[in-house]
């Protein structure tokens, strides 16, 4: 396909994906007898942030220190020597439009990413019909529940932070295409809510890949088949506890050459590699007990038939003082060996380990709106040929959010 082709396919997908969010935009907060109801949306991030020391290098095609605030959207700041807007800061629409007494229902939600160059994406586009009061049917592209935040990733106002931890929150996908069921109930005290889902997603241009091995240039898709699984939330008072367990294949193909650490320069593609399995298991605690806020997260990804699995965790905790959220936050990734081997024509394997320290401050101006100040300090612990070994760096960033 020409590059003049691909442009006016590009163009032709945005305006489809527009189109469909502003059908479920129309007619915002409108209500009819005896027809469709339509509500929506929105919420933005306005976020700025400074590197302000760290490991210097070029890693990945990037002039660090760096700091990647968002792996799937390849939101990394730089050492610029300056403020950076773009990485933390975007804009969504949410719509949605209910027929037969709110029985059956079409959502959609569009999110222009600053790191995306404000280019706006459909995240969201699913039917539902609710079966009954506990069992609800989705259908169409939704949210992949990885993660406690995983729905409202987002949305900066339901955030305690500038940006989410991102040792825990960086990975390949976060959507995927097709079917969940979702159920509620409460017994005694408890409150329980159980999701089923499965479906695929093909991820064109991964994000995730820019930062993490291939470079800022290259471009590399990622396919997820065969997704299933489900997560699990019980919460009681103050109290909430989640587990996730999802599994599919895995595969990313190499579309036009990845970064060479050794010559600073692209190596040709190396096209598809090999589909292998994941499976992933998740386990959240959060309590919000009188004034404070107690946070623990972690995931697990087993990958059999690869060389390597991942883990990765959150402990934060904070006090609420009126309209202030103080914040401690612990953000650590592992990366294991489990083999001697490695992919053919890959390079030696070796363990990388990173973790985050962070002091976060959050100020309530409104009930839908905040400001925001964080200080993250990261450290590397990689083994010195690990690729791409970012080292040290310490950012500051500001960031204004709101629901509207």
């Amino acid at each position: 396909m020409t590059k003049g082709l691909a442009e006016k396919s590009r163009v032709k997908s945005n305006f489809l994906k527009i189109t469909a969010l502003l059908f479920a935009l129309m007619a915002s907060n409108s209500h009819a007898d005896d027809g469709p109801e339509f509500s929506g949306s929105g919420f933005v991030t306005i976020a700025a942030g400074k590197i302000l020391g760290g490991t210097s290098a070029n890693v990945g095609d990037y002039n660090c220190p760096c700091f990647v605030s968002d792996y799937a959207e390849s939101a990394i700041y730089e050492d610029t020597g300056g403020v950076q807007w773009a990485p933390d800061s975007k804009l969504g629409l949410q719509g949605r439009v209910a027929f037969d007494n709110q029985k059956f229902s079409v959502t959609a939600q569009a999110v222009a990413h600053g790191s995306n160059s404000g280019n706006m994406d459909l995240e969201w586009l699913y039917g539902s019909y609710q079966l009954n009061s506990q069992i609800t049917f989705h259908a169409g592209r939704q949210r992949l529940p990885m993660f406690y935040y995983s729905d409202s990733q987002d949305v900066g106002f339901t955030l305690p932070w500038t940006h989410l931890p991102p040792w825990l929150y960086g990975w390949q996908v976060v959507n995927y295409n097709g079917a969940s069921m979702s159920y509620q109930d409460q017994f005694g005290d408890w409150v329980a809510n159980a999701n089923l889902l499965a479906g695929n997603e093909h991820r064109k241009n991964s994000g995730y890949w820019k930062v993490y091995g291939n470079g800022r240039q290259s471009i590399t898709d990622v396919n997820w088949t065969h997704i299933v699984g489900g997560d699990m939330t019980l919460s009681k008072d103050w109290f909430e506890a989640r587990l996730v367990y999802l599994q599919s294949n895995t595969q990313d193909v190499n579309v036009n050459g990845s970064w060479n650490y050794a010559t600073l320069s692209y190596d040709p593609p190396t096209g598809a590699g090999p589909v292998a399995d994941q499976r992933i298991y998740g386990f959240t605690l959060k309590a919000n007990y009188q004034n404070w806020l107690l946070f623990n997260e972690f995931i697990y990804i087993n990958h059999p038939g690869l060389t390597y699995n991942d883990f990765a965790q959150i402990i934060a905790a904070g006090y609420r003082y009126g309209k202030w959220l103080p914040m401690l936050t612990w953000d650590h990734y592992q990366g294991t060996v489990v083999t001697d081997g490695v992919l053919a024509g890959a390079p030696a394997s070796t363990p990388n380990s990173e973790q985050t320290i962070s002091l976060s401050l959050r100020y309530d101006l409104t009930t839908s709106s905040d400001l925001k100040l964080q200080y993250d300090s990261t450290s590397d612990n990689s083994d010195p040929g690990f690729n791409p070994r970012y080292g040290s760096s310490r950012l500051l960033t500001v960031a204004y959010d709101k629901s509207f």
